[in-house]
């Protein structure tokens, strides 16, 4: 068994029902591992698990239908997969939904953020970064307990999160990517494992509306994130946590562990950012005093 197998593995993805969530609950479930798509939508859940009926391999799949803004939803996915499979391994916050919902034509008549509807707003933060938080919150005891886990969490390109035009989606993505580093640094030492996995650039969905102005041909295809997904779940990404990876710079020609080193970056904004002077931070507070402020 490679160190990339998932064989034994539980998974489970939200927004498994289409795009990117189907391509990689599929992957997921060919390397071996038993996985739930989660999705507010049956006629998805449907479609993904009829593909999932064509793939080889020992994994397995199992649809449940739920809202991941309801915190009672949530604890309710995590009880049926533990009930089912005996147990949880990999949570996968990929559930999402885009600028379209605010305005269908945003890309040829770009939202301001004044424009946005309240309730435009907090449904889509709702999904995007509170529905993470709560998955994250209901599965994350299952991890620790056991001494090992995944969470991986589906952002977008950083230029993105502050691209003019994309209140709310931009933010609520900024927001599941600071969360990431914060998670990770919390779960220090437990064997379980946060990071933040991208497509790398507008990518063929149904978050592209039809009439864009662009060859959907040229954008990124969800496929991208077939192996760094399996790659970040297995036993191979052991003690990698807190980065981020860009799928379309993964490299299939070259071994997984130089394909990852080559697609990661640190979460967020580590590394950029000076650092605040919290009072257990003595270098900033050093920094502070040589500014004589």
């Amino acid at each position: 068994m490679s160190k990339q197998s998932l064989l034994g593995k539980v998974a489970i993805i939200t927004g498994g029902g289409g795009g990117m969530g189907s391509v990689m609950a599929l992957a997921m479930m060919e390397e071996g591992a038993g996985v739930t798509i989660v999705d507010i939508r049956q006629d998805r859940l449907n479609a993904t698990a009829k593909k999932a009926a064509s793939v080889g391999g020992e994994g397995s799949m199992f649809a449940h239908c739920a809202d991941i803004t309801r915190a009672e939803d949530c604890n309710g996915v995590v009880e049926t997969v533990v009930s089912k499979f005996g147990n949880v391994h990999i949570l996968l916050n990929n559930a999402g939904v885009g600028m379209q919902t605010v305005r269908p034509d945003y890309m040829r008549e770009p939202v301001r953020f004044w424009e946005v509807e309240p309730d435009r707003w907090q449904a889509l933060m709702d999904v995007n970064w509170k529905g993470a938080f709560l998955m994250a919150r209901a599965v994350a005891p299952h991890l620790i307990r056991q001494g090992w886990g995944r969470i991986i969490n589906v952002t977008t390109s950083l230029d993105t999160m502050y691209r003019p035009g994309y209140t709310p989606y931009g933010m609520s993505k900024a927001a599941l990517e600071a969360a990431t580093a914060s998670w990770a640094k919390d779960l220090e030492k437990t064997g379980v494992t946060v990071n933040v996995l991208v497509p790398g650039g507008p990518t063929n969905t149904s978050f592209i509306p039809d009439g864009a102005p662009f060859d959907r041909s040229t954008l990124v295809q969800p496929d991208v994130m077939a192996a760094p997904v399996c790659w970040l779940a297995s036993n191979a990404s052991d003690g990698i946590t807190g980065c981020r990876f860009v799928a379309n710079l993964w490299d299939s020609k070259i071994p997984p562990d130089e394909a990852a080193k080559k697609a990661c970056a640190p979460a967020a904004w580590q590394g950029i950012a000076s650092l605040a002077a919290w009072p257990e931070n003595p270098a900033g507070l050093a920094a502070k005093k040589e500014r004589g402020s």
